[in-house]
């Protein structure tokens, strides 16, 4: 299989054709290399298989490790917009994951881009709409462990918290509304985890409640 088109002609070899590109990206020793080899070889071969196979009806239902691998890599190249996309089809075909990744779909999804989000926030840039699209899945129909629930609603909390260059500065918030939605966040969190570390904030944000009421009374 050479290119797009050129595809092998059934599942089985499709496969067999799979997991020699695999073999060829264990022998990549640097991490920067393995991404960049799923960006620019394996996701433009792999991928149109995909596609063509989410448009065939009657084959959805199937399991396909080839759909598994190309969401994966979407993750791993930094493509979370479509990642995400094929991730919750995933969810909705009951796809497998690939067999080197031990957590589910939701598991996977939800860590990959709180990572992302992570290091977004540190560096004063957007964290959405990635993370507000993970974080309702997560909230509302999801079934993750209470930490990893947790360090979302923390995370939310902290976010409407978060000056321009990425400092958690509850003083600098002059909204009411948005500084106790940042503490009902923060609330979730500690209820669903006793060691999410958010009492010091919550302090400040109460701190920063009080003065507001007493800068509006005079």
């Amino acid at each position: 299989m050479s290119g797009r088109g050129e595809y092998a002609p059934s599942l089985h070899l499709q496969l067999i054709e799979l997991d020699e590109d695999l073999k060829r990206l264990k022998g990549f020793v640097r991490r920067a290399d393995k991404i960049a080899h799923k960006r620019d070889v394996l996701l433009p071969k792999w991928l149109p298989i995909v596609e063509d196979y989410l448009t065939k009806e009657g084959k959805q239902n199937e399991d396909n490790p080839i759909f598994s691998y190309c969401t994966v890599w979407l993750f791993d190249v930094g493509n979370l917009s479509r990642g995400i996309e094929l991730g919750l089809r995933a969810i909705e075909l009951n796809q497998p994951m690939v067999k080197s990744i031990r957590r589910q779909w939701p598991g996977f999804i939800a860590d990959t881009v709180f990572d992302w989000a992570q290091t977004q926030a540190e560096k004063g840039h957007s964290i959405e709409p990635y993370f507000g699209q993970v974080f309702k899945f997560v909230a509302d129909h999801w079934k993750l462990p209470e930490q990893v629930t947790s360090k979302y609603y923390k995370f939310a909390g902290l976010a409407l918290l978060r000056t321009k260059n990425g400092e958690v500065t509850p003083s600098h918030v002059g909204d009411l509304q948005r500084l106790q939605q940042a503490d009902g966040y923060l609330a979730k969190a500690q209820e669903l985890h006793k060691h999410a570390q958010v009492k010091t904030v919550r302090n400040k944000i109460a701190m920063r409640i009080r003065a507001l009421a007493e800068l509006n009374a005079q």
